[in-house]
């Protein structure tokens, strides 16, 4: 499975999703269709998000992700895409929650899978993409984590 959420930079503030069901913060993403590319996979699913259009989007990470449970282990890829750049009218609530732009100073004290944050964290302050593998329990609980080059 291809997951894609998108990072949308503006003025030292980032555009979060709210999911009242999770009560955590979540970049606006979702599954790849058949044949999509990542990039178009990211600007499609921010659209129908947030109603705006990212511009000159780019990868901005690649993180495999692995759940160990009583069945065994899952696995499935989730991309990241970054941009400091959009057009359109935002939607502020959509069928899967509420959207709110943050400082990104309040981005470590926010409720998000640990995993996401770190992520956020390496894209608002590197321009280089981040490259990881992340370990998370049953309850997706951020059990480790390898970054780029790291053991």
């Amino acid at each position: 499975m291809r997951v894609v959420h998108s990072l949308l930079l503006v003025d030292n503030q980032i555009l979060l999703l709210f999911k009242p069901g999770r009560q955590k913060w979540f970049l606006p993403g979702g599954k790849a269709e058949f044949s999509e590319n990542v990039i178009q996979t990211g600007c499609r699913e921010f659209f129908e998000e947030t109603g705006l259009t990212l511009k000159n989007a780019k990868l901005g990470g690649v993180t495999t992700v692995v759940v160990e449970d009583l069945e065994g282990k899952k696995e499935w890829m989730l991309y990241t895409v970054k941009s400091t750049e959009s057009f359109g009218d935002l939607i502020e609530q959509n069928r899967e929650g509420f959207l709110k732009w943050h400082p990104i100073s309040e981005v470590e004290h926010l409720p998000m899978f640990e995993g996401d944050r770190a992520i956020v964290k390496h894209l608002i302050s590197n321009d280089e993409p981040i490259i990881s593998t992340q370990f998370y329990t049953p309850e997706y609980e951020l059990i480790h984590m390898i970054k780029n080059n790291e053991g």
